[in-house]
Protein backbone atom coordinates (compact mmCIF):
# COMPACT_ATOMS: atom_id res chain seq x y z
CA UNK A 1 0.00 0.00 0.00
CA UNK A 2 2.85 2.53 1.09
CA UNK A 3 6.82 2.42 0.33
CA UNK A 4 8.37 0.72 3.30
CA UNK A 5 10.15 3.05 5.58
CA UNK A 6 13.61 2.09 4.36
CA UNK A 7 12.57 3.13 0.53
CA UNK A 8 11.19 6.20 1.91
CA UNK A 9 14.57 7.12 3.79
CA UNK A 10 16.72 6.38 0.53
CA UNK A 11 15.88 9.53 -1.10
CA UNK A 12 17.63 12.28 0.99
CA UNK A 13 15.87 14.99 -0.26
CA UNK A 14 12.66 15.51 -2.12
CA UNK A 15 8.82 17.04 -2.39
CA UNK A 16 6.49 16.84 0.32
CA UNK A 17 4.20 16.46 -2.65
CA UNK A 18 5.36 13.23 -3.44
CA UNK A 19 6.61 12.10 -0.20
CA UNK A 20 4.09 13.07 2.10
CA UNK A 21 4.60 14.74 5.37
CA UNK A 22 3.50 11.80 7.80
CA UNK A 23 4.77 9.24 5.57
CA UNK A 24 8.43 10.62 6.03
CA UNK A 25 7.44 10.91 10.16
CA UNK A 26 6.15 7.28 9.95
CA UNK A 27 9.72 6.39 8.06
CA UNK A 28 11.94 8.16 10.73
CA UNK A 29 9.83 6.47 13.48
CA UNK A 30 10.55 2.98 12.12
CA UNK A 31 14.17 3.01 11.24
CA UNK A 32 14.59 4.92 14.70
CA UNK A 33 16.56 7.48 13.05
CA UNK A 34 18.61 10.41 14.45
CA UNK A 35 18.78 13.49 12.01
CA UNK A 36 17.18 16.95 11.07
CA UNK A 37 14.42 17.13 8.82
CA UNK A 38 14.52 20.27 6.92
CA UNK A 39 11.57 21.83 5.58
CA UNK A 40 11.22 24.56 3.03
CA UNK A 41 8.54 26.93 1.30
CA UNK A 42 8.59 30.48 0.05
CA UNK A 43 10.22 31.89 2.64
CA UNK A 44 8.87 29.80 5.49
CA UNK A 45 11.49 27.48 6.93
CA UNK A 46 11.10 24.58 9.53
CA UNK A 47 13.85 22.51 10.90
CA UNK A 48 12.57 19.33 13.07
CA UNK A 49 15.43 17.48 15.21
CA UNK A 50 14.82 13.16 15.35
CA UNK A 51 15.96 11.48 18.29
CA UNK A 52 15.96 7.64 17.89
CA UNK A 53 12.64 8.59 15.31
CA UNK A 54 10.96 10.87 17.85
CA UNK A 55 10.51 14.35 17.22
CA UNK A 56 12.16 16.15 20.04
CA UNK A 57 12.77 19.78 18.68
CA UNK A 58 11.23 22.14 15.99
CA UNK A 59 12.60 25.59 15.23
CA UNK A 60 11.06 27.95 12.39
CA UNK A 61 10.83 31.30 11.49
CA UNK A 62 7.63 32.05 12.19
CA UNK A 63 7.14 34.37 14.94
CA UNK A 64 4.15 32.66 16.53
CA UNK A 65 5.77 29.45 16.86
CA UNK A 66 8.35 30.71 19.05
CA UNK A 67 8.02 29.56 22.68
CA UNK A 68 7.59 33.45 24.13
CA UNK A 69 4.46 34.92 21.30
CA UNK A 70 3.14 31.30 21.75
CA UNK A 71 2.65 32.18 25.53
CA UNK A 72 1.40 35.30 25.07
CA UNK A 73 -0.82 33.86 22.81
CA UNK A 74 -2.40 31.49 25.63
CA UNK A 75 -2.36 33.75 28.36
CA UNK A 76 0.50 32.28 29.88
CA UNK A 77 2.72 35.46 29.61
CA UNK A 78 1.57 39.04 29.31
CA UNK A 79 2.99 41.09 26.45
CA UNK A 80 5.31 43.36 28.81
CA UNK A 81 6.95 40.34 30.14
CA UNK A 82 7.62 39.14 26.70
CA UNK A 83 8.91 42.19 25.78
CA UNK A 84 11.28 42.17 29.09
CA UNK A 85 12.08 38.71 28.98
CA UNK A 86 12.94 38.57 25.01
CA UNK A 87 15.39 41.69 25.78
CA UNK A 88 16.80 40.13 28.77
CA UNK A 89 17.76 36.92 26.55
CA UNK A 90 19.12 38.83 24.02
CA UNK A 91 21.38 40.77 25.94
CA UNK A 92 22.57 37.53 28.42
CA UNK A 93 22.08 35.07 25.98
CA UNK A 94 20.28 33.10 28.65
CA UNK A 95 17.46 31.20 27.11
CA UNK A 96 14.00 32.52 26.93
CA UNK A 97 12.50 29.40 29.29
CA UNK A 98 15.02 30.04 31.71
CA UNK A 99 14.55 33.38 31.95
CA UNK A 100 10.57 32.38 32.76
CA UNK A 101 11.39 29.95 35.36
CA UNK A 102 14.06 31.89 37.10
CA UNK A 103 11.60 35.41 37.14
CA UNK A 104 9.06 33.49 38.76
CA UNK A 105 6.35 34.10 35.69
CA UNK A 106 5.93 30.54 35.19
CA UNK A 107 6.37 27.31 36.71
CA UNK A 108 8.81 24.44 35.51
CA UNK A 109 5.98 21.67 35.20
CA UNK A 110 3.36 24.61 33.58
CA UNK A 111 6.74 25.34 31.29
CA UNK A 112 6.97 21.90 30.06
CA UNK A 113 3.81 21.32 29.32
CA UNK A 114 3.18 24.69 27.06
CA UNK A 115 6.86 23.61 25.66
CA UNK A 116 4.60 20.59 24.61
CA UNK A 117 1.88 22.13 23.33
CA UNK A 118 3.81 24.82 20.95
CA UNK A 119 6.35 21.78 19.61
CA UNK A 120 3.00 19.82 18.80
CA UNK A 121 1.54 23.25 16.98
CA UNK A 122 4.13 23.38 15.30
CA UNK A 123 4.70 20.04 13.58
CA UNK A 124 1.35 20.13 13.16
CA UNK A 125 1.43 22.57 11.05
CA UNK A 126 3.66 21.09 8.58
CA UNK A 127 0.77 18.75 7.27
CA UNK A 128 -0.41 21.45 5.52
CA UNK A 129 2.62 22.02 4.08
CA UNK A 130 2.07 19.87 1.05
CA UNK A 131 3.96 22.09 -1.55
CA UNK A 132 7.04 21.90 0.43
CA UNK A 133 10.80 20.66 -0.12
CA UNK A 134 12.28 18.27 2.53
CA UNK A 135 16.14 17.43 3.15
CA UNK A 136 17.48 14.85 5.52
CA UNK A 137 20.49 16.31 7.40
CA UNK A 138 22.16 13.90 9.23
CA UNK A 139 23.73 15.94 11.56
CA UNK A 140 22.00 17.29 14.81
CA UNK A 141 22.13 19.91 17.38
CA UNK A 142 21.40 18.70 20.65
CA UNK A 143 18.38 20.94 21.91
CA UNK A 144 18.53 23.06 24.72
CA UNK A 145 15.38 21.21 26.49
CA UNK A 146 13.54 17.66 26.56
CA UNK A 147 10.33 17.82 24.70
CA UNK A 148 9.64 14.53 23.16
CA UNK A 149 6.90 13.87 20.83
CA UNK A 150 4.58 10.55 20.43
CA UNK A 151 5.23 10.05 16.35
CA UNK A 152 1.74 7.93 16.07
CA UNK A 153 -0.93 10.07 18.13
CA UNK A 154 1.18 13.07 16.04
CA UNK A 155 0.24 11.27 12.51
CA UNK A 156 -2.89 10.69 13.61
CA UNK A 157 -4.13 13.84 14.73
CA UNK A 158 -2.31 15.50 11.72
CA UNK A 159 -4.21 13.43 9.12
CA UNK A 160 -7.17 13.84 10.99
CA UNK A 161 -7.31 17.32 11.19
CA UNK A 162 -5.21 19.07 9.56
CA UNK A 163 -3.65 17.78 6.03
CA UNK A 164 -5.23 19.25 3.12
CA UNK A 165 -8.43 16.54 2.15
CA UNK A 166 -7.30 16.31 -1.62
CA UNK A 167 -3.65 15.55 -0.40
CA UNK A 168 -5.05 12.30 1.14
CA UNK A 169 -7.38 11.43 -1.63
CA UNK A 170 -4.15 11.47 -4.16
CA UNK A 171 -1.54 9.48 -2.05
CA UNK A 172 -4.57 7.51 -0.44
CA UNK A 173 -6.69 5.58 -3.27
CA UNK A 174 -8.32 2.32 -3.93
CA UNK A 175 -11.66 0.81 -5.27
CA UNK A 176 -15.13 1.05 -3.83
CA UNK A 177 -14.64 -3.04 -3.52
CA UNK A 178 -11.61 -3.52 -1.71
CA UNK A 179 -12.27 -4.81 1.96
CA UNK A 180 -10.47 -3.66 4.22
CA UNK A 181 -9.55 -4.85 8.60
CA UNK A 182 -7.52 -4.86 11.73
CA UNK A 183 -3.96 -5.82 11.69
CA UNK A 184 -3.49 -7.64 14.83
CA UNK A 185 -1.35 -7.43 17.48
CA UNK A 186 0.49 -3.74 16.56
CA UNK A 187 0.24 -1.11 19.35
CA UNK A 188 -1.01 1.96 17.89
CA UNK A 189 -2.16 5.68 19.52
CA UNK A 190 -4.55 6.72 21.63
CA UNK A 191 -8.13 7.01 20.15
CA UNK A 192 -10.46 9.15 20.28
CA UNK A 193 -14.14 8.20 20.46
CA UNK A 194 -14.59 8.87 17.14
CA UNK A 195 -11.61 7.37 16.26
CA UNK A 196 -12.22 4.37 17.46
CA UNK A 197 -15.45 3.98 16.71
CA UNK A 198 -13.87 3.71 13.07
CA UNK A 199 -11.12 1.40 14.00
CA UNK A 200 -13.68 -1.30 15.94
CA UNK A 201 -15.67 -1.07 12.49
CA UNK A 202 -12.77 -2.38 10.96
CA UNK A 203 -13.39 -6.15 12.96
CA UNK A 204 -16.35 -6.06 9.99
CA UNK A 205 -13.74 -6.37 7.22
CA UNK A 206 -15.83 -3.69 5.44
CA UNK A 207 -15.37 -1.74 1.80
CA UNK A 208 -15.18 1.69 2.33
CA UNK A 209 -18.71 2.78 1.95
CA UNK A 210 -19.62 0.14 4.55
CA UNK A 211 -16.61 1.46 7.19
CA UNK A 212 -18.45 5.18 6.49
CA UNK A 213 -21.68 2.68 7.05
CA UNK A 214 -20.64 1.28 10.67
CA UNK A 215 -18.83 3.81 11.74
CA UNK A 216 -21.60 6.99 11.21
CA UNK A 217 -18.63 8.79 10.10
CA UNK A 218 -18.90 11.17 6.38
CA UNK A 219 -16.16 10.15 3.83
CA UNK A 220 -13.77 13.09 4.68
CA UNK A 221 -13.34 11.92 8.48
CA UNK A 222 -13.35 8.17 7.42
CA UNK A 223 -10.95 8.78 4.79
CA UNK A 224 -8.43 10.72 6.52
CA UNK A 225 -8.78 8.06 9.84
CA UNK A 226 -8.21 4.87 7.38
CA UNK A 227 -5.17 6.77 5.84
CA UNK A 228 -3.51 7.28 8.91
CA UNK A 229 -4.41 4.01 10.46
CA UNK A 230 -3.42 1.85 7.19
CA UNK A 231 -0.31 4.14 7.68
CA UNK A 232 0.37 2.70 11.15
CA UNK A 233 0.25 -0.47 10.30
CA UNK A 234 -2.94 -0.66 12.30
CA UNK A 235 -5.28 -1.56 9.27
CA UNK A 236 -4.82 -2.90 5.77
CA UNK A 237 -6.52 -4.50 2.85
CA UNK A 238 -7.83 -8.14 3.90
CA UNK A 239 -5.66 -10.03 1.41
CA UNK A 240 -2.58 -8.47 3.16
CA UNK A 241 -3.76 -8.71 6.91
CA UNK A 242 -4.39 -13.03 5.89
CA UNK A 243 -0.78 -13.37 4.49
CA UNK A 244 0.97 -12.34 7.42
CA UNK A 245 1.76 -14.96 10.10
CA UNK A 246 -0.04 -15.16 12.86
CA UNK A 247 1.49 -13.95 16.28
CA UNK A 248 2.45 -16.57 18.45
CA UNK A 249 1.66 -17.26 21.66
CA UNK A 250 4.32 -15.75 23.78
CA UNK A 251 5.58 -16.58 27.75
CA UNK A 252 6.55 -13.56 29.50
CA UNK A 253 10.47 -14.01 30.00
CA UNK A 254 11.16 -14.25 33.31
CA UNK A 255 12.19 -10.82 35.04
CA UNK A 256 15.89 -10.34 35.21
CA UNK A 257 18.14 -10.32 38.48
CA UNK A 258 19.19 -6.82 39.53
CA UNK A 259 22.87 -5.94 40.14
CA UNK A 260 23.50 -5.16 43.72
CA UNK A 261 26.30 -2.78 42.71
CA UNK A 262 25.19 0.95 43.59
CA UNK A 263 27.26 2.41 40.66
CA UNK A 264 27.56 1.74 37.14
CA UNK A 265 30.84 0.87 36.17
CA UNK A 266 32.97 3.86 35.15
CA UNK A 267 32.77 4.38 31.57
CA UNK A 268 29.79 3.14 30.87
CA UNK A 269 27.29 3.83 28.05
CA UNK A 270 23.93 4.98 27.77
CA UNK A 271 23.15 2.09 26.18
CA UNK A 272 24.00 0.07 29.08
CA UNK A 273 22.65 1.80 31.55
CA UNK A 274 18.78 0.10 32.94
CA UNK A 275 16.71 2.63 34.67
CA UNK A 276 14.76 0.18 35.90
CA UNK A 277 17.52 -1.05 37.94
CA UNK A 278 19.83 1.98 38.76
CA UNK A 279 16.47 2.89 40.20
CA UNK A 280 16.32 -0.15 42.58
CA UNK A 281 19.97 0.30 43.47
CA UNK A 282 20.11 3.10 44.59
CA UNK A 283 16.51 3.09 45.85
CA UNK A 284 15.23 6.76 47.33
CA UNK A 285 16.05 7.44 50.96
CA UNK A 286 12.86 8.34 53.08
CA UNK A 287 9.21 8.32 51.89
CA UNK A 288 8.68 8.48 48.58
CA UNK A 289 7.59 11.69 47.05
CA UNK A 290 4.01 12.17 46.05
CA UNK A 291 3.24 13.08 42.59
CA UNK A 292 0.88 15.08 43.51
CA UNK A 293 3.34 17.42 45.11
CA UNK A 294 3.50 20.61 42.79
CA UNK A 295 7.34 21.83 44.27
CA UNK A 296 8.51 18.28 43.59
CA UNK A 297 6.87 18.38 39.99
CA UNK A 298 8.57 21.65 39.30
CA UNK A 299 11.85 20.20 40.49
CA UNK A 300 11.70 17.07 38.61
CA UNK A 301 10.47 19.36 35.39
CA UNK A 302 13.26 22.00 35.72
CA UNK A 303 16.59 19.35 36.00
CA UNK A 304 14.80 17.26 33.41
CA UNK A 305 14.17 20.51 30.99
CA UNK A 306 17.85 21.41 31.52
CA UNK A 307 19.68 18.19 31.34
CA UNK A 308 20.39 17.88 27.58
CA UNK A 309 22.33 21.22 27.30
CA UNK A 310 24.72 19.99 30.18
CA UNK A 311 28.07 18.74 29.90
CA UNK A 312 28.72 15.87 32.65
CA UNK A 313 30.36 18.63 35.32
CA UNK A 314 27.07 20.72 35.06
CA UNK A 315 24.82 17.71 35.54
CA UNK A 316 26.22 16.58 38.22
CA UNK A 317 27.02 20.21 39.50
CA UNK A 318 31.33 18.93 40.58
CA UNK A 319 34.34 21.06 39.59
CA UNK A 320 36.71 20.31 37.35
CA UNK A 321 39.22 18.85 39.72
CA UNK A 322 36.06 16.78 41.57
CA UNK A 323 37.91 13.93 43.23
CA UNK A 324 36.49 9.96 42.85
CA UNK A 325 34.77 10.19 46.46
CA UNK A 326 32.75 13.19 45.81
CA UNK A 327 32.31 12.20 42.32
CA UNK A 328 30.16 9.34 43.57
CA UNK A 329 28.36 11.08 45.79
CA UNK A 330 27.35 13.67 43.81
CA UNK A 331 25.96 10.83 41.03
CA UNK A 332 24.21 8.63 44.42
CA UNK A 333 22.95 12.11 45.79
CA UNK A 334 21.13 13.09 42.14
CA UNK A 335 19.86 9.36 41.79
CA UNK A 336 17.97 9.25 45.40
CA UNK A 337 16.74 12.67 44.82
CA UNK A 338 15.22 11.86 41.40
CA UNK A 339 14.59 8.03 41.67
CA UNK A 340 11.98 6.61 39.42
CA UNK A 341 10.60 5.09 42.45
CA UNK A 342 9.80 8.07 44.34
CA UNK A 343 6.91 8.61 41.75
CA UNK A 344 3.35 6.84 40.24
CA UNK A 345 2.43 8.17 36.78
CA UNK A 346 4.10 7.14 33.70
CA UNK A 347 4.61 10.25 32.90
CA UNK A 348 7.19 11.93 35.62
CA UNK A 349 8.63 8.20 36.24
CA UNK A 350 9.39 7.87 32.34
CA UNK A 351 10.94 11.77 33.01
CA UNK A 352 13.19 10.73 36.10
CA UNK A 353 14.37 7.38 34.23
CA UNK A 354 15.74 9.71 31.76
CA UNK A 355 17.61 11.86 34.28
CA UNK A 356 18.87 8.89 36.30
CA UNK A 357 20.26 7.20 32.84
CA UNK A 358 21.48 11.14 32.21
CA UNK A 359 23.49 11.23 35.84
CA UNK A 360 24.76 7.72 35.06
CA UNK A 361 26.71 8.47 31.83
CA UNK A 362 27.89 11.80 33.43
CA UNK A 363 29.14 9.93 36.25
CA UNK A 364 30.77 7.04 34.15
CA UNK A 365 32.33 9.55 31.33
CA UNK A 366 33.94 11.79 34.23
CA UNK A 367 34.79 8.63 36.44
CA UNK A 368 37.51 7.28 33.53
CA UNK A 369 40.36 9.49 33.07
CA UNK A 370 40.64 10.02 29.19
CA UNK A 371 37.01 10.77 29.37
CA UNK A 372 36.88 13.17 32.00
CA UNK A 373 40.55 15.20 30.88
CA UNK A 374 38.41 15.22 26.97
CA UNK A 375 35.94 17.29 28.66
CA UNK A 376 38.13 19.34 30.71
CA UNK A 377 39.56 20.49 27.45
CA UNK A 378 36.42 20.69 25.90
CA UNK A 379 35.24 23.68 28.70
CA UNK A 380 39.18 25.17 28.20
CA UNK A 381 38.66 25.21 24.61
CA UNK A 382 35.00 26.81 24.81
CA UNK A 383 36.21 29.32 27.32
CA UNK A 384 39.03 30.79 25.39
CA UNK A 385 36.30 30.87 22.10
CA UNK A 386 34.34 33.38 24.47
CA UNK A 387 37.54 35.36 25.87
CA UNK A 388 38.82 35.90 22.18
CA UNK A 389 35.41 36.44 20.41
CA UNK A 390 35.11 40.01 19.26
CA UNK A 391 31.67 40.04 21.54
CA UNK A 392 28.13 38.45 20.59
CA UNK A 393 26.10 40.52 17.60
CA UNK A 394 24.81 43.85 19.25
CA UNK A 395 21.16 44.19 21.41
CA UNK A 396 19.84 46.26 18.41
CA UNK A 397 21.24 43.65 15.73
CA UNK A 398 19.80 40.58 17.13
CA UNK A 399 16.59 42.11 17.79
CA UNK A 400 16.77 43.15 13.69
CA UNK A 401 17.09 39.14 13.19
CA UNK A 402 14.60 38.38 15.62
CA UNK A 403 11.85 41.24 13.93
CA UNK A 404 12.51 39.47 10.55
CA UNK A 405 10.34 36.67 12.14
CA UNK A 406 7.87 35.84 9.88
CA UNK A 407 4.65 37.75 11.42
CA UNK A 408 1.26 36.81 10.12
CA UNK A 409 -0.67 39.76 12.42
CA UNK A 410 1.28 42.03 10.48
CA UNK A 411 0.38 40.67 6.95
CA UNK A 412 -3.56 40.91 8.46
CA UNK A 413 -3.61 44.43 9.80
CA UNK A 414 -2.11 45.82 6.48
CA UNK A 415 -4.62 43.75 4.70
CA UNK A 416 -7.27 45.33 6.76
CA UNK A 417 -5.84 48.92 5.84
CA UNK A 418 -6.39 47.95 1.90
CA UNK A 419 -10.01 46.67 2.41
CA UNK A 420 -10.62 49.36 3.80
CA UNK A 421 -9.05 51.43 1.07
CA UNK A 422 -10.93 49.21 -1.13
CA UNK A 423 -7.63 47.95 -2.55
CA UNK A 424 -9.11 44.31 -2.58
CA UNK A 425 -6.15 42.49 -4.81
CA UNK A 426 -3.50 44.51 -2.43
CA UNK A 427 -6.21 42.95 0.63
CA UNK A 428 -5.86 39.41 -0.51
CA UNK A 429 -2.30 39.40 -1.26
CA UNK A 430 -1.93 40.14 2.15
CA UNK A 431 -3.98 38.07 3.81
CA UNK A 432 -2.73 35.37 1.48
CA UNK A 433 0.85 35.90 3.19
CA UNK A 434 -1.09 35.71 6.93
CA UNK A 435 -2.40 32.52 6.02
CA UNK A 436 0.37 31.05 4.46
CA UNK A 437 2.16 31.68 7.71
CA UNK A 438 -0.29 30.97 9.93
CA UNK A 439 -3.75 29.83 8.95
CA UNK A 440 -5.95 30.97 11.77
CA UNK A 441 -9.40 30.97 10.72
CA UNK A 442 -10.25 34.72 11.29
CA UNK A 443 -7.35 35.17 8.35
CA UNK A 444 -8.85 32.50 6.18
CA UNK A 445 -12.65 34.11 6.00
CA UNK A 446 -10.96 37.17 5.19
CA UNK A 447 -8.61 36.09 2.40
CA UNK A 448 -12.38 34.68 1.29
CA UNK A 449 -13.79 38.01 1.14
CA UNK A 450 -11.19 39.77 -0.29
CA UNK A 451 -11.01 37.37 -3.20
CA UNK A 452 -14.97 37.44 -3.88
CA UNK A 453 -14.31 41.31 -3.75
CA UNK A 454 -11.79 41.53 -6.36
CA UNK A 455 -14.67 39.91 -8.79
CA UNK A 456 -17.47 38.51 -7.47
CA UNK A 457 -19.22 37.30 -10.68
CA UNK A 458 -15.89 35.07 -10.98
CA UNK A 459 -15.26 34.25 -7.66
CA UNK A 460 -18.20 33.31 -5.68
CA UNK A 461 -18.42 29.39 -5.67
CA UNK A 462 -15.06 29.26 -4.92
CA UNK A 463 -15.12 31.98 -1.75
CA UNK A 464 -18.30 29.92 -0.54
CA UNK A 465 -16.32 26.61 -0.36
CA UNK A 466 -13.49 28.29 1.31
CA UNK A 467 -15.99 29.90 3.97
CA UNK A 468 -17.81 26.30 4.48
CA UNK A 469 -14.24 24.84 4.68
CA UNK A 470 -13.44 28.05 8.04
CA UNK A 471 -16.97 27.23 9.63
CA UNK A 472 -16.53 23.08 9.60
CA UNK A 473 -13.39 23.87 10.95
CA UNK A 474 -14.65 26.50 13.56
CA UNK A 475 -17.54 27.22 13.89
CA UNK A 476 -17.39 30.36 16.15
CA UNK A 477 -15.94 32.44 13.49
CA UNK A 478 -18.32 34.97 13.48
CA UNK A 479 -17.21 36.84 10.37
CA UNK A 480 -16.90 33.68 7.92
CA UNK A 481 -20.77 33.10 9.11
CA UNK A 482 -21.22 37.31 8.06
CA UNK A 483 -19.36 36.72 5.07
CA UNK A 484 -20.94 33.50 4.10
CA UNK A 485 -24.23 35.28 4.34
CA UNK A 486 -23.03 37.91 1.86
CA UNK A 487 -21.55 35.98 -0.59
CA UNK A 488 -24.75 33.43 -0.65
CA UNK A 489 -26.75 36.67 -1.19
CA UNK A 490 -24.60 37.61 -3.64
CA UNK A 491 -25.07 34.48 -5.04
CA UNK A 492 -29.03 34.17 -4.86
CA UNK A 493 -28.84 31.64 -2.82
CA UNK A 494 -31.08 33.07 0.22
CA UNK A 495 -32.15 29.92 1.99
CA UNK A 496 -28.46 29.87 2.68
CA UNK A 497 -27.96 33.49 2.83
CA UNK A 498 -30.39 33.48 5.82
CA UNK A 499 -29.08 30.71 7.47
CA UNK A 500 -25.54 32.34 7.75
CA UNK A 501 -26.90 35.75 8.73
CA UNK A 502 -28.72 33.47 12.16
CA UNK A 503 -25.66 31.45 12.94
CA UNK A 504 -23.48 35.07 12.68
CA UNK A 505 -26.55 37.04 15.20
CA UNK A 506 -26.40 33.57 17.33
CA UNK A 507 -22.45 34.98 17.80
CA UNK A 508 -23.53 38.13 18.45
CA UNK A 509 -26.67 38.81 19.42
CA UNK A 510 -25.85 42.77 19.74
CA UNK A 511 -25.18 43.07 16.18
CA UNK A 512 -28.34 44.60 14.81
CA UNK A 513 -27.39 44.79 11.81
CA UNK A 514 -28.04 40.66 11.30
CA UNK A 515 -31.94 41.62 12.10
CA UNK A 516 -32.32 43.30 8.99
CA UNK A 517 -30.73 41.09 6.65
CA UNK A 518 -32.50 38.18 8.03
CA UNK A 519 -35.60 39.72 7.59
CA UNK A 520 -34.56 40.69 4.29
CA UNK A 521 -33.12 36.95 3.14
CA UNK A 522 -36.67 35.65 4.58
CA UNK A 523 -38.79 37.82 2.03
CA UNK A 524 -36.77 36.44 -0.97
CA UNK A 525 -36.84 32.66 0.12
CA UNK A 526 -40.44 33.57 0.66
CA UNK A 527 -40.98 34.66 -2.57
Amino acid sequence: MFSTPAQVLRQREGALAETPFPLLLHALAVEERTCTLELKVRQREKRITFEDGAPVACVSNLLHETLGKFLVEKGKLSEVDYQKALAESVQTDVPMSALLVQRGLISPFDLYKQMQANMAMSLLDCFRWTDARFRLIADIETPDTSVRMNTAQLILTGVANVMPFDEVATHFTFTDDRRFAQVPAVEGPKLSSKDARLFQALRFRPTFPELMERSGLDTDSTLRRLYAFCLLGLADFIEEVDQRPRPAATVAAPAPVLAPALTPPPGMGVETVDPAALAQATGPKGMPFSDDDDAVKNVLLSAFMSHRSQDPFDLLGVPEDVQPVALRKAFLALADKFSPLRFQTADLKEKAEALLVGYARAYGALSEVEQAALWRKRRAAAREKKAGSTGRPSTAEQFRIRTDLLDARTQYDEAMKRLKAENYAGAFEYLEYACDIDPKPIYRAYRAWARYLMKPEAHGKLALQELQEVTRQEPGCEEAWFFTGEVSRGEAQWAQAEDAYRKAFKLNPKNRQYVDLIQETMKRVRR
